[in-house]
């Protein structure tokens, strides 16, 4: 048996599968020891292309617009149209070891990632609420908040003799990129981390035909290189930035398929668990979101000669993906110097492709994706926490262990908060590996 290995990732948001061989895709590994086919050695090369737009808004408060003497409210105002577009190749190395067992190493290299951004329909620089707040204009405040412009902190630790400085990002508060009309345009470029995994199949439809093929992976990246830091780095076209986020990430899934005549339906359930390393591997305060979520598929094979080892089938695929809360990098990190305290929200998502096997040697797939991402905050900072160790039962902004120094005033106060909306990923995705 020389089954094809299929390894399910996160793509920055999307789900990524390579072709298999006669099992779904989801479910094949690569083996050794078995009969007269001492070991699976797979080689692959993959490049994606993902261009994402989104409509930035932002609270304000103001009349109805159908009623300027009306009372006052807050509502979502139109800012900014945000787009986004990157291209990646990903290497990957897949070995076979015994049985339905192999080990794997992908490391993704970035080609180009620019981000750029523009008024939205309706919004010009005289009735933009970022213009009106952005730098040079001094910081919009709020009452009892000490800072007003940021303490130029840019080590891992609130500073002073009486931590009094405790404003962050480095830059100040409101020292954003982009000019009076709107537009910006910010590049990275770069090697990713690497993933190291391993995969099993503990049950083969292709050994047992009375049982689902079920596949187990658990991988591991490790933060190699220097963390992304959108608060240093310049981001021009050329001087690029970065593209690691510094983390340490665990990512574990089951997935099962069963054939039925030509069709091969599979679903896989999946979890990433990332964590910060040493102070000196990530951004001052991040805490990085969890995500979560299934993929549920179908491929049809109209086509499969085992004599000659040829294949061809079409695959269509829906998937769902859970993200938590946390202060990571967001849309618009790179676009406000400094990584955004995210609500929750849900990718939905839908992948159609073929793919093709020649022989034992070689396999193609292409296939294309529509993400979607819920509505959501996307600075929602809060001031602080209240300690039981005092009375008041009030955050005291005097006191450095109850006010929260990664509270940004001009984007984190209610009614100055952003959010995103009509968030879209389109992307294509060319593959192509052969086994030895």
């Amino acid at each position: 048996m020389r089954p094809f290995p299929l390894l399910a990732v996160v793509v920055g948001t999307s789900f990524a599968v390579v072709p298999g061989a006669r099992a779904a895709q989801v479910t094949d590994v690569a083996d050794a020891a078995d009969g007269d086919d001492p070991i699976d050695v797979n080689l692959e090369l993959k490049f994606d292309f993902v261009n994402s737009s989104a409509l930035i808004t932002r609270e304000n408060t103001q009349a109805p617009p159908d009623d300027p003497e009306g009372d006052v409210r807050t509502a979502d105002v139109k800012e900014l149209e945000w787009q986004r577009q990157r291209f990646r190749l990903r290497p990957r190395l897949e070995v076979g070891v015994f049985h339905d067992l192999s080990l794997f190493i992908e490391w993704p290299i970035v080609l180009w990632d620019q981000q750029t951004t523009h008024f939205a329909a309706s919004t010009d620089a005289t009735n933009s609420t970022l213009i009106r707040d952005r730098s040079p204009n001094p910081t919009p405040t709020v009452d009892g908040w000490p800072q007003t412009a940021g303490a130029g902190n840019n080590k891992p630790e609130v500073q002073g003799d009486n931590k009094e400085q405790y404003g962050f990002p480095a830059n100040g508060y409101n020292d954003w990129r982009f000019n009076a009309n709107g537009e910006s345009s910010m590049y990275r470029q770069g090697l990713d981390n690497p993933t190291f995994g391993v995969r099993w199949s503990p049950w083969n439809n292709e050994r047992d035909e009375t049982k689902p093929t079920v596949t187990l992976q658990t991988d591991y990246t490790p933060p190699f290189f220097g963390f992304m830091d959108p608060t240093a780095e310049e981001l021009k076209q050329e001087a690029p930035g970065g593209v690691s986020d510094g983390l340490n990430k665990f990512h574990f899934s089951i997935a099962m398929s069963k054939r039925f005549l030509v069709l091969d339906p599979y679903f896989l359930v999946e979890y990433t668990i990332p964590f910060v390393g040493g102070q000196a591997e990530h951004v001052l305060g991040q805490q990085p979101r969890q995500s979560g979520g299934f993929v549920a598929g179908l491929e049809i094979v109209p086509y499969e000669d085992k004599k000659l080892t040829q294949r061809f089938a079409i695959e269509l695929q829906g998937s769902a993906r859970y993200f938590s809360e946390g202060r990571d990098y967001s849309e618009v990190s790179d676009l406000f110097r400094e990584q955004t305290y995210t609500d929750q929200f849900v990718r939905v998502g839908a992948e159609a492709g073929l793919s093709f096997k020649a022989f034992d040697l070689l396999f193609i797939d292409l296939k294309g994706m529509l993400n979607y991402d819920t509505e959501h905050f996307l600075s929602i900072e809060d001031f602080g926490k209240d300690l039981e160790t005092d009375d008041n039962n009030e955050i005291d902004l005097t006191n450095p262990a109850e006010r929260n120094p990664y509270y940004n005033p001009a984007i984190d106060t209610v009614g100055r908060r952003l959010r995103i909306e009509q968030s879209l990923q389109l992307g294509v995705q060319a593959h192509v590996g052969i086994t030895f």
